[in-house]
């Protein structure tokens, strides 16, 4: 392999440049803290780019299928965040509100890919991705708001007004220039990923460096503390997902599993990043990278076999 190609699969790695970025924000506080106040224009870049890949003519396909498009938004943005908040405060209560925070995230902008790779529907994850995304400005505060109010001092209007930001307006800004530049901004679509994973890696560096004497010092004791619990949030997200619609074909099923568990972990650290200084919600939030790309592989082995 290469040098060139190795650089470049390296900047496509999310694991990659989210070690890099937790490094950088931890071991070079002072200066990557700079980097902070632009983690809104971070994460608006990110989800432009994504959005100019979103095809709207997609949603016609599964627009029959209203029973199971409600199903699924409803239990993505509302009833698994109460089961996982719930169950969290009864097993592991400190990282309660963390794990709410990611199991009322939206589906992530690769799911899509990541249910074609598993054997899924690449379509109806668009269509997951686009509905849940849309209505997570108004979800996620809401879930935050009442479930976890009395522990955290976040105001509805503000969380909903920053998650407006990033996603309504590059939503529409995107579909508004696909409109007029459709074929130009195709042959541009193999620059979105690396550049995004960068915009990634340094929105991530930010928040970091901003809390970098409070998480290392959580870190050198509780790293497994956190680690093993968010793999045992990841696969019970699995199967959630899998037994989400169980009135559905296969394909259906592995592509809700893929949508509900491989949430939109970006716009997750952005929000912790915004809103949060306690390092029980900043650390697991900014590590569920690892479960997240880590436990792909051995779905796609598993949902293949089924």
């Amino acid at each position: 392999m290469s040098v060139k190609h190795l650089f470049y699969r390296l900047i496509e790695s999310y694991l990659f440049i989210v070690l890099l970025a937790l490094f950088a924000g931890i071991v070079f506080p002072a200066y990557t803290v700079k980097l902070a106040p632009y983690s809104t224009l971070f994460l608006g870049t990110i989800f432009f780019f994504s959005a100019l890949k979103i095809d709207l003519r997609e949603i016609n396909k599964y627009l029959h299928a209203k029973k199971m498009l409600v199903v699924v938004n409803l239990s993505m943005l509302i009833i698994l965040p109460i089961i996982v908040y719930f169950t969290a405060l009864a097993v592991v209560p400190e990282l309660a509100v963390a794990f709410l925070i990611l199991a009322a995230m939206p589906s992530g902008m690769t799911a899509p890919l990541l249910s074609e790779i598993c054997g899924g529907r690449q379509s109806l994850a668009l269509v997951l991705t686009i509905s849940t995304s849309l209505l997570a400005p108004i979800t996620v505060p809401f879930m935050i708001d009442l479930l976890a109010g009395g522990s955290v001092s976040v105001g509805f209007w503000d969380m909903f007004l920053s998650l407006a930001k990033v996603i309504f307006i590059p939503f529409l800004l995107a579909n508004i220039i696909k409109y007029f530049w459709q074929s130009k901004i195709k042959a541009t679509y193999y620059t979105f990923k690396p550049i995004s994973i960068i915009l990634l890696g340094l929105l991530i560096t930010g928040i970091v460096a901003r809390q970098s004497s409070t998480i290392v010092s959580n870190l050198q004791d509780q790293f497994f503390l956190y680690l093993v619990p968010l793999f045992v949030l990841f696969i019970i997200l699995h199967v959630l997902g899998y037994a989400t619609i169980f009135w559905r074909d296969h394909k259906d099923r592995v592509t809700t599993t893929v949508c509900l568990t491989y949430m939109n972990f970006t716009l997750a650290i952005y929000l912790v990043g915004e809103f949060f200084t306690d390092p029980n919600i900043i650390i697991p939030v900014v590590l569920s990278v690892l479960p997240w790309s880590l436990l792909i592989i051995p779905y796609k082995y598993i949902s293949q076999k089924i």
